[in-house]
């Protein structure tokens, strides 16, 4: 259920770069701005979140997740993904990656890894325009089951998520003063919803374990 009115409707997709701390993970993701409130779990929408589940509270993850993974994220440094470190969760189909040498996180990939060509003008390189640049993107991996609404669905699975703190010229405070962020519990909730107005309770309880 969208809850957005007509005068705040996404305007064009802007190019956004990120990388950790010592600049060898370096990546570009689009995102449409204002974010667009709803409830919808399929819907392909830029999702900005926190969540605790066990992974995400330990990893300090704070989600920004793209639209549509295959077309909104690249990987522009290192230029081998085994360069990267990695930690599989979730029965070992999402993979969250991480510098091996200052040690941030960087993004969470659910699917698989393929090299393509891009023009650098497309993401936000105006020297770059019209030159063809070879980057890392994400395709659909294997179907998986999830359940939504009671109902079991099988789909391929496409999930990429960046670590929001790892971007650059954005201002995570904005976000959040503009109600954009969600909340999700998953630790002590397991029939998870999306909650706009602030962090849940038990959130809280789980930070202070």
């Amino acid at each position: 259920m969208s809850i957005t009115t007509p005068g705040d409707l996404p305007s064009k997709p802007s190019v956004y770069h990120g990388s950790c701390h010592c600049g060898t993970i370096r990546y570009s993701i689009k995102l449409t701005f204002p974010i667009v409130k709803s409830n919808d779990r399929l819907a392909k929408l830029v999702r900005v979140y926190k969540c605790n589940c066990t992974t995400c509270h330990k990893m300090a993850m704070f989600h920004c997740r793209v639209a549509n993974p295959a077309t909104d994220f690249i990987l522009t440094s290192p230029s081998a993904i085994e360069e990267m470190g990695e930690y599989r969760t979730a029965e070992k189909v999402i993979g969250w990656y991480f510098c091996k040498n200052c040690g941030v996180r960087v993004f969470g990939v659910g699917g698989g890894w393929v090299q393509r060509e891009i023009d650098g003008g497309e993401w936000g390189e105006a020297a770059d325009e019209g030159v063809r640049k070879t980057v890392w993107a994400t395709e659909e991996g294997p179907l998986i089951k999830r359940v939504f609404d009671g109902k079991e669905i099988e789909m391929p699975l496409h999930y990429v998520s960046v670590n929001a703190v790892t971007l650059e010229g954005v201002d995570l405070r904005e976000w959040h003063e503009k109600g954009w962020m969600f909340y999700v519990d998953r630790r002590f909730d397991s029939k998870p919803g999306f909650r706009w107005e602030g962090p849940y309770e038990n959130i809280v309880i789980a930070l202070q374990d």
